[in-house]
């Protein structure tokens, strides 16, 4: 990525949503019916999870709050990627992001741009501003969402943060190593910048976890982090992963790690 491109560049659009099921549009597209607005509304958040519930076979509370994190977590990862890859930020703004509920509980989602439509693309003090700012928004808006689901479903915060930010740490790695989606000094700079400013800030939050790397013949060098807690996805009944463990799961064996890897 060594010249700008348009962020509405049809590669781009299709980028965000194979990659984290993100559309972004400026005008409201009725298929995303519900707003990020709906999960701190007291009338509409128990509809939301009924319904993922339901598509998860009934599991219980704790399972489907905590899955929610890890399905929000796609969406999350989906804004740090705009801002890292492509120097965009996404409005957290009320009503600017938007969702619909999937086949076994996923969620895809609609966001828009922000006002402030483009950062440096450098690695640069002004960028790690800009980026600290965004990041102070994005914890209060996901500390009013996780408490929310969590009131309401039972499932642990703390385990829902530890979701949202082993995926963070996992994306991190993989844009480090994979060069085919950029191919500039600069952009490999911004890459680690970030990463440091989202995950490693000198004040710590709620993101700032450790997570142990995990290497495999198969990965060919592209390690990951095994999560520090389980995602619950076992113990769902509906869905190609029912009863299944992730490989990233800190309840296997080193033999069931390999095993899922193998197969």
């Amino acid at each position: 990525m060594s010249e700008v491109i348009p962020f509405s560049s049809q590669w781009i659009q299709d980028f965000m949503q194979q990659h984290f099921a993100v559309t972004v549009a400026e005008d409201r597209n009725n298929s995303f019916p519900y707003s990020t607005e709906d999960l701190l509304d007291e009338a509409k958040l128990p509809l939301i999870i009924r319904q993922q519930s339901l598509q998860l076979g009934e599991p219980g509370g704790i399972v489907v709050g905590t899955l929610f994190a890890k399905r929000y977590s796609v969406l999350i990862m989906g804004l740090a990627a705009s801002i890292t890859l492509f120097d965009t930020p996404l409005s957290l703004l009320p009503g600017a992001l938007r969702f619909r509920l999937t086949d076994a509980g996923m969620m895809q989602y609609e966001a828009e741009t922000a006002a402030t439509d483009k950062w440096p693309d450098n690695p640069s003090e002004v960028r790690q501003a800009c980026l600290s700012g965004y990041i102070d928004r994005l914890l209060a808006h996901l500390r009013q969402v996780l408490q929310a689901v969590s009131g309401y479903t039972g499932a642990k915060e703390k385990i829902m943060w530890s979701l949202i930010a082993h995926n963070l740490h996992n994306l991190y790695g993989q844009l480090h190593t994979d060069k085919g989606i950029w191919d500039s000094e600069d952009r490999g700079r911004i890459i680690g910048q970030d990463y440091n400013t989202l995950l490693q800030p000198e004040k710590p939050d709620e993101l700032s976890m450790r997570f142990r790397r995990y290497e495999h013949p198969k990965l060919r060098g592209r390690s990951f982090y095994l999560r520090r807690h389980c995602c619950l996805a076992y113990r769902i009944r509906i869905g190609p992963d029912a009863g299944e463990y992730c490989s990233t799961c800190p309840k296997l064996s080193p033999e069931e790690r390999c095993n899922i890897l193998n197969n």
